[in-house]
């Protein structure tokens, strides 16, 4: 879809950054006020701006002053992660040194 603005040259300067096409800066205004106001999600978000990774999708709502959407669940299910994650490690040490006195 196209969209086409009336915009008076005076504003023009103003609305986009210099170097900056204000077509991209329109969308991106747009996108962000639909992820702020909880209408598209950080996936579609990512989508729609051509973002490839959540990493950078977090340095670009960073740059326009956007909070990270990370909610108690988040925080929850990431700490089972590093749980997991931590005990396997562990495990895997242990196996290397068991190896390692077998050996010697």
């Amino acid at each position: 879809m196209r969209i086409w603005l009336d915009l008076p040259d005076s504003a023009v300067g103003q609305l986009a950054e210099e170097g900056r096409d204000l077509s991209r800066t329109a969308l991106e205004a747009l996108a962000i006020d639909a992820y702020r106001t909880h209408r598209i999600t950080a996936h579609q978000l990512c989508r729609l701006l051509e973002i490839p990774s959540r990493y950078e999708l977090d340095g670009f709502l960073k740059r326009h002053g956007v909070p990270l959407e990370y909610s108690i669940d988040d925080f929850e299910r990431e700490g089972a992660t590093s749980a997991r994650l931590w005990e396997k490690r562990q495990a895997e040490l242990t196996s290397e040194t068991d190896r390692q006195r077998r050996t010697e």
